[in-house]
């Protein structure tokens, strides 16, 4: 312990929880395991409230870099991966699949997402649950584009929510092998629910509900 360091006691009012290893005689204060004064703290009571406050001190230049370096480049990161996601496309075989189950619900896809006949676009790019369930995007996808170096993507989920659609659950959904979420209720689908949705491996939510 450096001279002139005053030990704090364990759970004396200054230190309620124990953080502190000493004062020095100007009175800054050292954190335990410490050697070198960190920041200025200051316990005060309210009531049966202790409050810790720290008063850090300000950055050094070098500090101060490595901090908006670090934060540039966070962005820059996340430009990136957003503009690879942007220049993406999707697995051919699930656009096919796609456009099988519409043609079979006699649906379309939504501007929103299906930007330029390309679904993995758009709306179907976020990961907000908001924008996925919003009224106006219906029917929806949801895409992962991380797959070969971002230039790939996989429908990851599917959303046709009360459009009273008819007819039965199409096979074609096992050539979506990245499903996740699958959301169909509130339709008028006839027939048992199949079986061959047990195959799909990675589905681990389903929301159907059979028609009358």
């Amino acid at each position: 312990m450096p001279n002139n360091i005053f030990p704090i006691q364990d759970q004396d009012e200054r230190d309620p929880i124990g953080l502190l290893h000493g004062v020095d005689e100007s009175g800054r204060v050292m954190m335990r395991n410490s050697r070198t004064p960190k920041s200025d703290i200051l316990f005060v009571k309210k009531g049966k409230k202790i409050i810790l406050r720290l008063m850090m001190k300000p950055l050094s230049s070098s500090s101060n870099f490595l901090l908006y370096f670090f934060f540039f480049f966070l962005v820059f990161f996340r430009c990136i991966q957003s503009i690879n996601a942007q220049n993406a496309t999707t697995d051919p075989s699930e656009v096919r699949a796609l456009n099988s189950i519409f043609q079979q619900w006699r649906i379309q896809a939504v501007d929103s997402w299906n930007i330029s006949g390309e679904p993995c676009s758009g709306t179907a790019l976020t990961q907000s649950s908001s924008v996925f369930e919003d009224p106006t995007n219906n029917p929806a996808i949801r895409c992962d584009c991380s797959f070969k170096n971002n230039t790939l993507c996989h429908i990851t989920s599917l959303r046709v929510y009360a459009l009273d659609k008819r007819g039965v659950i199409p096979k074609e959904l096992l050539d979506l092998p990245f499903l996740e979420f699958l959301k169909i209720d509130k339709n008028f689908f006839s027939g048992p629910l199949p079986t061959f949705l047990g195959n799909m491996s990675k589905l681990w939510l389903l929301l159907f509900q059979k028609g009358a």
